[in-house]
């Protein structure tokens, strides 16, 4: 079968039926867009989260008392059995920490006073299992003016992230169904608009695969472009909006290879959307043929 011959009668296929060809590139672009942002803002939640925890479960600000008597809470804290580790954080380390964490972030830090920054005590737990007893024993002591649960904090997050992942996801399977069965009409009109050429071709001795092939490459043009549209969509989306917004303690920043990644994961999706909508097409139009 000649490359040239496939191509040249999906290529008349695809101009022959322009507004079905382009509902069907439309949907497969709004489904797949939607799917490949999902994964995206899923994944930013995902960093924030890791950076903001890095093992701590439990903060202890404690207020301005000075630097012996901060020892001796962080001693205490150190022996109880529940803690596998306490770590002290000074207000100078906690200046330089949060420069580092917002060093891509500098009108943010120009906006903080360095000796507002409070010291604490950052709790690791040998056993989350006993994180509400401590956290009530750590409010207990004078010198703490306050104690974060770190942990529900970030469970917060990636809990709704989740949420926001997988509703994004479902609805773009949703609509991707929807794209698959515009592709199906699309190639089955274009059958139908050659049926007496299709059925010449049959008498002469055309295999079902030589008269199939042009229709099934039909499907996946439309799948790809519309998957190619979604990935360049969403890829400057991330870049022109996600990446630029000021969220404060958000991280933004996605790794490249995460966007190639899923970008390739995508375009997969909407070929191998493209071949099913195209044998549905297929399948449908010969059980009404019969």
């Amino acid at each position: 079968m000649r490359a040239e011959y496939v191509i040249g009668e999906a290529a008349t296929n695809l101009r022959r039926n322009v507004l079905l060809v382009l509902g069907a590139i439309l949907a497969v672009f709004v489904s797949l867009f939607m799917t490949y942002m999902a994964l995206v803002v899923n994944e930013v939640a995902r960093n924030s989260a890791e950076r903001w925890q890095e093992g701590i479960s439990i903060i202890a600000w404690l207020d301005d008392a000075d630097l012996a008597d901060h020892t001796l809470v962080t001693n205490e804290v150190s022996g109880w059995d529940e803690v596998k580790r306490a770590v002290y954080v000074g207000k100078a380390e906690a200046w330089q920490e949060f420069q580092t964490m917002f060093a891509d972030n500098p009108a943010l830090v120009e906006t903080v006073d360095p000796a507002s920054m409070p010291a604490s005590v950052r709790v690791e737990l040998a056993n989350n299992e006993n994180h509400q007893a401590i956290v009530s024993r750590l409010a207990s002591i004078p010198l703490v003016d306050e104690v974060d649960q770190a942990s529900e904090a970030v469970e917060d997050t990636l809990e709704a992230s989740r949420l926001l992942n997988t509703g994004g996801i479902v609805l773009g399977v949703a609509l991707g169904l929807s794209a698959v069965v515009m592709i199906s009409n699309t190639v089955r009109m274009a059958i139908y608009a050659r049926r007496e050429e299709i059925g010449i071709m049959k008498l002469v001795g055309a295999s079902n695969w030589f008269v199939r092939t042009p229709f099934l490459l039909e499907g996946l043009i439309e799948g790809l472009v519309g998957a190619g549209l979604a990935v360049l969509a969403g890829w400057f989306g991330y870049r022109w909006f996600i990446a630029n917004l000021d969220l404060g303690i958000i991280d933004t920043d996605v790794p490249q290879s995460f966007l190639v990644s899923r970008g390739l994961v995508v375009l997969a999706f909407g070929a191998f959307a493209g071949a099913v909508g195209s044998l549905v097409g297929l399948r449908r139009y010969l059980q009404e043929s019969k």
